[in-house]
């Protein structure tokens, strides 16, 4: 306790002995009785500053800290003596009036000394200013510093980030008072927020009383976030060593740890926050993405309803994890909202927060914010980086991720012919680096060309092996190539290594499809009417016909079974005609071939039986062929089958396709009718896309055919030539998509020349619209309507037509 000053100058010898008599009353043991006379002293001398000073010196010692900082509340600092000053700003610091304290202590450090200097470094770091507060404390050479001065100051360079200098000190401290329970208490913290929490937790069990169960509690959890990180650098480890089965393992134990230390820290509401902070992010690199987001929603600020204010309170890391957790549920507008806050706090934050933000707009559908950013980070984002205690240069990984996410966005954007000039570039400049390959082979396989894919992809293979990357381009090659015993071999282990991986989840459950049964069907309902031309040969008519097949699961030798049903009627001027064919048959694929063959008859009465089989071939990436024929061929007019006519036809069929803008084809059929005619055509056609978008495609295109009967006339329409040339412009837009959900409106129209023998040519038209509906990843719906003009025999005909069909797997 500081001694009572001598007799102030304009201070009456009875005040002074009073004063002095209530500071010995403290001292002799009598505190309460010490402050109740200076309180009455003051009352009657407010003025008087040393009555002041003793009375803040006792009720400090009293820890009378909020009735100090009232009584001081408009009493002017320069008149205080300097031996009340410090206990004055230590009272005003437990009160957590910070600028009050520093503004008493500001102008009187030179009068203060050490302890002065040190008391406001202390005050300063727990207002805000981090170096500020280390610049005001004294050099550890001072004299008089005392080992809780030096412990002091360990607190104030580890409040300001630097644990290994707050280490120093607390040594230094320790050195001079091996005891000392200040230094020792720093020592411990010390360790703990220099990563060495194991160590500072073993310090603290060797003197636990000094430490409360709030501070015990906050060592346990910097314990719990040490495993954690050690967790994650050992899952990246095995990562890198392909250990994909031991991975988890280490974060695993952390998580348990953490689901304990909830139960522990049920009454310590910071330690129980810290905990939820850390859960969030454990799930979230465990990739349990939904219990990543209950636990963060289940957060005390309610995150998912609060405002920005209360939201950015949330530690960063929390809510980027958060905000990857959103993304990988299939919630990219939450996530991209939480990705927006962080970069907006920390525009210069890594190079991945903003590609995780161009996949968030990429998957809403914002394909022009996505653009945005990624030109920003494509301008910005160096190709090399300096090192600070290097000298030179060294690559900037970051340049290369963005480098190729550039050229993936291309083909996002369905300009996969830019995206694959742009991957060739970089895999030019480096032209063993696997990420790059396989960046390569995704693109070609995105194009159509699945041997070249594969031919890449084992380019990646020579140089990583047993990358993720690798092996799942290798399984979907195996997909499109249909090889399907590799394809089932390689996603399982995959699955197995990857359980969580969105893209490996879809080739699995692709796979699994192939052992469940699927249908598809499609009804078309037509009505055509002549014009009102005299002697127009066009009368009109009704047509339908409705196709549905139920297929079985696939076999493991590439075989399944089918059943199929094809209905076709027409009516006519006086009557009407159908086929309602039943088939059974089985069908074979692998390796790019595809083999059918099945038995069908007259609505299973066993007449009318016909036999159908067919084989195609893909010879490369480019060209493909395919032959049929039909002893029963549904080909032959109805009006043919009416005069008790039947068909059997053969066709022929070679496609061409560069890649996704440009293909061709070019088939041959002929029709062996009863009659004895035979009825040969020839069609050609070639495709072009004309302009694409991230959701519109417009395509145009040639259509040729010709037809040639060897007896024409009879029964049926016949002609003994006819030939038409039409252009085509298709567009399809994709209004609306929701990851495996979407809405695409199509458009058609097709117009050109037709040509008959012995009537000349005349025009024909063909305008279609339609709506597909993708239900899920699985089923899907559309439907449409049509519109045609052409000319049969002299006369025009028009048919209005519409279409519904579904298809999917059970």
């Amino acid at each position: 306790m500081a001694a009572a000053p001598a007799q102030a100058n304009d201070e009456s010898p009875a005040l002074t002995q009073a004063r002095t008599q209530a500071v010995q009353d403290a001292r002799n043991g009598h505190l309460v009785r010490g402050i109740a006379t200076l309180e009455s002293l003051h009352r009657t001398h407010p003025d008087d500053a040393f009555v002041t000073a003793d009375l803040i010196v006792l009720m400090r010692l009293a820890g009378q800290n909020a009735q100090l900082a009232k009584l001081t509340e408009h009493t002017d600092p320069r008149t205080i003596p300097n031996y009340a000053v410090i206990d004055w700003a230590r009272a005003l610091r437990d009160s957590k009036e910070f600028t009050r304290a520093r503004g008493i202590l500001a102008p009187r450090l030179s009068d203060l000394g050490p302890k002065g200097d040190i008391l406001y470094a202390m005050i300063t770091v727990e207002s805000g200013p981090k170096h500020p507060a280390v610049i005001a404390l004294p050099k550890t050479s001072t004299p008089g510093l005392s080992p809780t001065d030096l412990a002091d100051m360990a607190y104030v360079q580890r409040k300001a980030g630097d644990p290994i200098e707050a280490l120093k000190l607390a040594y230094l401290a320790l050195s001079r008072a091996n005891q000392n329970p200040h230094a020792f208490r720093e020592l411990v913290f010390a360790l703990s927020d220099s990563g060495a929490a194991n160590l500072a937790w073993e310090k603290a069990q060797e003197r636990p009383s000094l430490f409360n169960n709030d501070a015990l509690n906050r060592l346990r959890a910097d314990v719990a976030t040490v495993e954690i990180r050690n967790a994650v650098h050992e899952r990246r480890r095995l990562d890198d060593d392909f250990d994909y089965a031991q991975r988890d393992i280490p974060l695993k134990r952390a998580l348990s740890t953490l689901k304990k230390n909830q139960q522990r820290f049920a009454e310590d509401k910071p330690q129980a926050l810290r905990t939820q902070y850390d859960r969030v992010y454990v799930l979230r690199t465990l990739e349990m993405m939904q219990a990543a987001i209950d636990t963060y929603e289940s957060l005390p600020q309610k995150p998912a309803t609060a405002t920005k204010a209360k939201r950015i309170a949330i530690p960063s890391y929390v809510r980027r994890a958060a905000a990857d957790a959103y993304l990988y549920r299939h919630h990219p507008r939450e996530a991209a909202a939480l990705y927006r806050e962080l970069i907006a706090e920390n525009p210069k934050a890594d190079v991945n927060l903003f590609i995780a933000l161009y996949y968030a707009y990429l998957d809403s559908e914002q394909y022009d914010r996505a653009e945005k950013i990624l030109a920003t980070i494509h301008r910005v984002t160096p190709t090399w980086r300096t090192r600070q205690k290097t000298p030179g240069r060294v690559e900037n990984w970051e340049r290369l991720d963005v480098d190729q996410l550039w050229a993936m966005d291309a083909a996002y954007r369905n300009h996969e012919d830019i995206a694959y000039a742009r991957i060739n570039i970089l895999v030019d400049h480096a032209p063993r680096n696997s990420g790059l390959l396989n960046a390569k082979a995704t693109i070609e396989r995105w194009r159509g060309w699945p041997e070249q894919s594969l031919k890449t992809t084992k380019l990646a293979q020579a140089y990583a092996p047993k990358t993720k990357d690798t092996r799942l381009n290798l399984a979907d090659n195996a997909r499109d190539l249909e090889h399907f015993k590799t394809w089932g071999e390689q996603i399982r282990a995959l699955n197995q290594d990857f359980p969580t991986d969105t893209s490996i989840q879809r080739s699995m459950a692709q796979w699994r499809d192939r052992s469940r049964p699927s249908i598809s069907s499609e009804y078309t309902t037509g009505r055509s009417r002549g014009n009102s031309t005299l002697g127009n040969p066009v009368v009109g008519n009704r047509d339908q016909e409705w196709q549905s097949r139920l297929n079985s699961p696939w076999l493991a030798n590439g075989w399944r079974a089918y059943i199929d049903q094809h209905y076709l009627w027409s009516s006519f001027t006086d009557s009407s005609e159908r086929y309602n064919r039943y088939g059974v048959g089985a069908e074979w694929r692998g390796n790019r071939k595809h083999a059918w063959v099945s038995i069908n008859n007259d609505q299973l009465t066993g007449r009318h039986v016909g036999v159908e089989a067919g084989w195609s071939q893909w010879l490369d990436d480019h060209w493909q062929y395919g032959i049929s024929g039909n002893t029963y061929s549904l080909s032959t007019p109805l009006r043919a089958k009416q005069a008790g006519l039947s068909g059997k036809s053969l066709n022929a069929k070679l496609n061409w396709r560069q890649d996704e803008t440009r293909e061709a084809y070019a088939g041959l059929s002929v029709l062996s009718i009863s009659d004895g005619n035979k009825r040969t055509d020839l069609a050609a056609g070639f495709s072009q896309r004309l302009f694409a978008s991230p959701h519109h495609i417009t395509t145009g295109g040639v259509d040729a055919f010709a037809e040639h009967n060897s007896r024409p006339g009879g029964s049926y329409f016949n002609p003994a030539n006819s030939e038409s040339l039409s252009v085509r412009l298709a567009h399809k837009w994709t209004t609306w998509r929701d990851y495996d959900r979407s809405f695409t409106q199509y458009a058609k129209i097709s117009t050109g020349y037709g040509w008959q023998a012995g009537y000349g040519g005349a025009p024909m038209t063909d305008i279609f619209y339609e709506h597909i509906w993708k239900l899920n990843r699985t089923w899907d719906l559309h439907y449409g309507v049509g519109w045609g003009s052409n000319v049969y025999d002299g006369g025009r005909e028009q048919r209005l037509y519409g279409v519904l069909g579904f298809g999917g797997v059970f």
